[in-house]
């Protein structure tokens, strides 16, 4: 019973030194095991970071534990930082220059000194004073040189060591009392025995550095183009096979005589529709014309059933922009457009039906290229070109206009174009005088003027006259069209086109 005794007597200062020797020793207990009991780690502690926790520490255990934690604090000194490496290139305040040089010899590089850096600095300085000197001194003019045009027909050079030499295609002048350079018109003369032409006429260098206009190709081109619209070819292929003809035929003809259960207010009808959907798709003009020209060769061929006049039309849409367009609509649209009157199933069946009667020939020439040609021969003016596109574009609906050639109903809108007095008046030309029947559209064509004349009397009724359907309604979409302002409003603002000065001009 005393051993108890004793140890409940033992004095609260021997205990509290105790407790304290083993801190130093081992640490706190409680650090080392806070991660167990669900408290932060334990941080780890240098000898001065120890001994300042050891005081704040003791001072919580009594007054004679303060003394012995603040002389263990007073003894244990922070440890020195040590001193910062100085650079190479940088004078230190601890190592003079000779140690620095020693230095950066060791490590090998080289210091440059203060002379040296100073020197390299004013020569920056110079330099950059003289270039901004020779940057505001006025350049000299020198005379303008004249770009020189080269084309893509390459010839051998023997006599110098150049393998290669690019030629400059010519500019090809008419010759005395002509408009048109010989062989540059739409038909070449057989004797030549040439496969292209070379040269570039000179009406057309004004538009030789726009790539998009092939100017060093474009007469051959519309040679091509002429030649496909009608051939002598088919005339002899016509008392041999019939089917051969219609097969490689381009141009449509009159049909209608032909089919027993549509008419030509049918065929206008869906023109004018079609017309409607190519303004609302946005699409290119060419799609439009392509699109007839496809309906007009099918019906020419197939007979249609009235219920399935609309869906030919907006299958041979489709087809006509899988040709033309960058994104074509798809068959989902071609159903929609339709009020849903056919299926998916119906335009992929129509679709079939009439490439094989094509005989897959869709590129041909339609009128649209043709009359882009012939204004750019006369160099017409925007809103000419308007009108010229109004009157062409208002002939696809009379089935009555498939007796003429693409080529000469675009001749025929460019002529009753030009001789309108009211875009003369617009255009404030006042000086100009109507010019008739060019000279250069004659001779570049090869067409009759009295052919001309009777084409554009046909084209100046049509457009003046609306067409009318059965039920006494006039399709306007055309009108309506070129009554925006896209198009200069040709359609509202300008007078009908009049063949007055053309039939003074008939026996001149």
């Amino acid at each position: 019973m005393e051993e108890p005794v004793a140890r409940r007597l033992r004095s609260r200062e021997s205990e509290a030194a105790t407790a304290n020797e083993s801190r130093r020793a081992f640490g706190d207990a409680s650090n080392r095991t806070g991660k167990k009991d669900g408290k932060k780690p334990p941080v780890k502690r240098t000898r001065a970071t120890r001994a300042s926790a050891a005081t704040v520490e003791n001072r919580t255990e009594g007054p004679t534990s303060r003394g012995r934690a603040t002389n263990t604090a007073a003894e244990a000194k922070p440890e020195a930082k040590p001193a910062r490496r100085s650079s190479s290139r940088v004078k230190s305040s601890t190592i003079d220059d000779s140690k620095s040089d020693e230095l950066a010899t060791k490590k090998g590089g080289t210091k440059r000194s203060s002379k040296e850096a100073v020197e390299t600095k004013a020569t920056h300085s110079v330099k950059r004073a003289k270039t901004e000197a020779a940057a505001k001194q006025p350049k000299a003019k020198s005379a303008p040189s004249k770009p020189t045009r080269r084309s893509t027909r390459i010839s051998r050079d023997k006599s110098s060591d150049k393998p290669f030499v690019v030629a400059e295609v010519p500019i090809v002048q008419a010759p005395p009392q002509h408009l048109i350079p010989a062989d540059f018109g739409l038909t070449r003369d057989d004797s030549a025995e040439k496969d292209f032409t070379y040269g570039i006429a000179y009406y057309d260098e004004k538009d030789r550095d726009d790539t998009l206009l092939c100017k060093d190709y474009v007469t051959d081109m519309f040679q091509n183009m002429f030649e496909a619209e009608v051939s002598d070819l088919f005339v002899v292929l016509t008392a041999i096979q019939n089917s051969v003809l219609l097969a490689a035929r381009t141009q449509p003809f009159q049909y209608m005589d032909t089919q027993e259960d549509i008419n030509a207010r049918m065929r206008a009808i869906l023109v004018d529709w079609l017309v409607e959907v190519h303004m609302k798709f946005r699409l290119n003009p060419n799609t439009l014309y392509l699109c007839v020209n496809i309906i007009d060769r099918y019906c020419s061929k197939v007979p249609v059933k009235r219920s399935k006049l609309q869906l030919v039309g907006v299958t041979a849409l489709l087809v006509a922009c899988k040709h033309e367009e960058i994104y074509p609509p798809e068959v989902r649209d071609c159903v929609y457009i339709t009020d849903r009157a056919y299926t998916r199933s119906d335009v992929l069946d129509m679709e079939q039906s009439l490439l094989k009667e094509l005989n897959w020939k869709i590129s041909v020439p339609t009128a649209y290229p043709f009359l882009h040609r012939f204004l750019s021969l006369l160099n017409a003016s925007d809103r000419v070109g308007h009108a010229a596109h109004y009157y062409l574009e208002r002939s696809l609906q009379e089935h009555d206009m498939l007796d003429y050639r693409p080529s000469e109903i675009s001749c025929a809108a460019v002529i009753l174009a030009v001789n309108n007095p009211d875009i003369l008046l617009l255009d404030e030309d006042y000086e100009t005088e109507l010019p008739g029947i060019p000279k250069i559209l004659l001779e570049y064509t090869g067409f009759e003027k009295d052919h001309l004349i009777d084409i554009c009397e046909d084209l100046a009724s049509k457009v003046a006259n609306e067409c009318i359907t059965a039920s006494k309604r006039t399709l306007t979409a055309v009108k309506k069209k070129f009554e925006s302002s896209k198009y200069m409003r040709i359609s509202s603002e300008v007078e009908l086109p009049s063949v007055i000065n053309l039939s003074k001009s008939r026996d001149t």
